[in-house]
């Protein structure tokens, strides 16, 4: 019998044919079986492309392939997709087509949510318009030869992961790395000895609507902070933002009545801060800090500062950089604080980045949070436990992209540097638009204080610090302890010989140790502490709240709620010392010693006070005030009662009575009136 051909089938025929004369192998797409790639039968001939094989997606087909790596790259020489056919590269970028030739792209290619790679040991180029809506998610260019180049002809935009692992990529001033609510497109570590970008790069970074100050850095060098940041003047819905300062717009700025400076530097050999004198001059250059107030984007009404505050993409465009960056501008006396600023487009991992420094505190650097109050506020992060100081902030040892942060120097008068490079780099996908993931507790023996507005308890905190416990640590104020720094609105810290700290790091507390508290900034009347107390068996916590003469039990593995209010015209109210953490030995399961004694009268007169015994075995009373300060004080015993007699009159307030009798010592409070 005589057999008969569709004319799609002699086309197909035509097809392999001129690819067999005239170079590379050819495989022509059927779509019999499934829409995998990588199934023999799904190609005429019947085997699945490899780098050498031209591949053809013709028109009017059922089946069209979605590559989902499932089972392995989609590898071909060059592609030809047919006007009215289509391929697809899926799954969060696992599903990648690898290109060794040419693209020729007249129906549709949707890599949105999967990964291409360049992959020629030949210049290649990316034509214009090759792509659904000209968006990729993740590029690698990976060239297996020195000849191998890849060359953008068109808008690009990249959502996810552009990687750089052999040979260069010219983005022809087409590439825009975007940013969204949900993701920001990054640049992972560059490898490979020929791996370059050349060619300008728009780099976005979507900020969430809060008025409020962020410290900021650019990625990319070129134009003025006025092309870029300010859209070069315009009124771009979603864009951009508003920069005032002195002189108004002959200055480049966006002009108020005021003209007060949104836009600061920080000089880092003085611990100051300097306002941008003129946006139009000099050059957006990618690493270098800056403080800037974003109010919204560039259609927020000026001429009200309760005008709401909208969601905004700053964008630059510029060279990008890659491989090492020095920064060698620091403070150089101890504990100074010095803002630098992320040059990558990347996360970069700080652990290692201080690491790798020369005399830069390693345990700690600071985040300025605009997430935190009313108008953003430090928390501190602790490098070793990847926590923070805040519960509720997500700060932690990853730096962003477009991030700028403070770090201290460790000692006086010495060479200070630190050095960015690739393989600080930390990107497992692309990131966030505010940080990575919520702070973990510290494993340690700590105690974690966060600070509320009462009517917003259940967000995130106010402000926070953090005491952690270890007799490895010192008492001492030394480098394990981290300065607070100064908030514009509320803040609250430890004292430490005159200094206040966001994480002091102590040797395991005893009875009659004191923790003083600091509290600055007072905005409101109603406040609540969140504290949680972990890992301290031998001793019992207590919060001592000095203007109402109360003390609080803190329960140890577990968190304790204290609500206070404070009134401006009673100073004792907003003392910055009105509140103490103060320790008591815990007393055993079996056994009550409070029970074994009592101090009476309490409250006291303040000259002078029993303590019965229910049997006196080499009783000894130590007294202390709230400072932790212990009273000179004489004993008279008669039986079993103890009269305990200050040298000088007590003062009003809270005292601690430690008793230790029979071997054992219990701690309980005496009310001075």
């Amino acid at each position: 019998m005589m057999r008969t051909f569709t004319f799609k089938k002699q086309f197909l025929l035509f097809t392999l044919l001129m690819g067999c004369l005239y170079g590379n192998a050819q495989n022509v797409w059927t779509g019999a079986v499934d829409s995998k790639w990588n199934t023999p039968g799904n190609w005429l001939p019947m085997a699945i492309p490899t780098q050498t094989t031209d591949v053809v997606i013709p028109a009017g087909l059922t089946n069209y392939p979605v590559i989902m790596g499932f089972d392995g790259i989609a590898d071909c020489a060059n592609i030809t997709i047919d006007a009215g056919a289509n391929v697809i590269a899926d799954n969060n970028g696992n599903g990648k087509l690898r290109i060794y030739g040419s693209l020729t792209i007249n129906g549709t290619l949707d890599v949105t949510d999967g990964t291409l790679i360049m992959a020629g040991n030949i210049p290649q180029v990316i034509p214009a318009n090759s792509f659904l809506n000209n968006t990729i998610r993740n590029l690698t260019i990976y060239h297996i030869g020195v000849l191998g180049s890849t060359t953008i002809q068109g808008p690009l935009n990249l959502t996810g992961i552009l990687k750089l692992n052999g040979g260069p990529l010219n983005t022809g001033d087409f590439l825009t790395l975007k940013s969204t609510a949900e993701s920001t497109a990054v640049i992972d570590e560059v490898t490979g000895v020929l791996s370059a970008i050349t060619g300008n790069v728009t780099v976005e970074r979507y900020i969430p609507g809060k008025r409020a100050f962020r410290l900021i850095t650019p990625s990319t060098t070129g134009g003025t902070i006025n092309s870029n940041w300010q859209e070069g003047g315009s009124e771009a819905a979603g864009f951009g933002t508003d920069i005032t300062g002195a002189g108004g717009s002959s200055n480049g700025f966006d002009p108020t009545t005021t003209n007060n400076p949104s836009l600061f530097t920080h000089t880092n050999s003085n611990a100051t801060w300097a306002a941008v004198t003129n946006t139009t001059l000099g050059v957006l250059t990618a690493g270098t800090p800056y403080r800037l107030l974003v109010r919204g984007d560039r259609t927020v009404n000026l001429g009200s500062n309760t005008s709401p505050a909208t969601a905004t993409t700053l964008r630059t465009t510029g060279t990008l950089v890659t491989g090492n960056v020095t920064v060698t501008d620091f403070g150089m006396m101890a504990g100074d604080f010095s803002m630098v600023g992320n040059p990558y487009q990347a996360a970069v991992d700080m652990g290692a980045v201080l690491a790798d420094a020369t005399n830069l505190n390693t345990d700690f650097y600071y985040v300025w949070d605009p997430t935190l109050n009313a108008r953003g506020g430090y928390t501190t992060v602790i490098i070793a436990t990847n926590s923070n100081t805040i519960p509720g902030s997500q700060a932690n040892r990853y730096l962003q992209p477009n991030q700028a942060v403070f770090v201290q120097t460790e000692a006086s008068f010495l060479p200070t540097s630190l050095t960015f490079t690739e393989a600080h780099k930390f990107v497992f996908s692309n990131v966030t638009p505010n940080l990575y993931s919520e702070a973990a507790d510290a494993a340690e023996a700590h105690i974690r204080l966060a600070m509320y507005n009462s009517d917003a308890a259940d967000g995130v905190a106010m402000d926070g610090l953090l005491v952690r416990f270890n007799d490895a640590y010192s008492n001492a104020a030394d480098n394990k302890d981290a300065l607070k720094p100064t908030n514009q609105d509320e803040g609250v810290g430890v004292l430490n010989n005159g200094q206040t700290f966001s994480v002091e790091s102590r040797q395991m507390p005893v009875a009659a140790d004191v923790l003083t508290l600091i509290n600055t900034s007072y905005r409101g009347t109603s406040y609540t502490y969140k504290i949680s107390v972990s890992e301290l068996d031998n001793v019992t916590a207590y919060l001592q709240d000095t203007y109402t003469g109360t003390s609080t039990e803190l329960a140890n593995n577990a968190e304790t709620l204290y609500n206070f209010n404070v009134d401006p015209a009673v100073e004792a109210s907003i003392a910055q010392n009105r509140f103490n953490i103060i320790f008591a030995e815990t007393l055993g399961t079996n056994e009550s010693v409070n029970a074994a004694f009592s101090v009476y009268p309490n409250p006291a007169s303040g000259n002078e006070f029993k303590v019965q015994l229910a049997s006196a075995e080499n009783p000894m009373v130590t007294v202390f005030n709230q400072m932790g300060q212990q009273i000179t004080c004489k004993t008279n015993m008669e039986g079993n009662i103890l009269t305990v007699i200050p040298g000088a009159q007590m003062a009003t307030g809270i005292y601690m009575v430690q008793v230790q009798n029979a071997g054992k010592t219990a701690v309980k409070k005496l009310i001075v009136k």
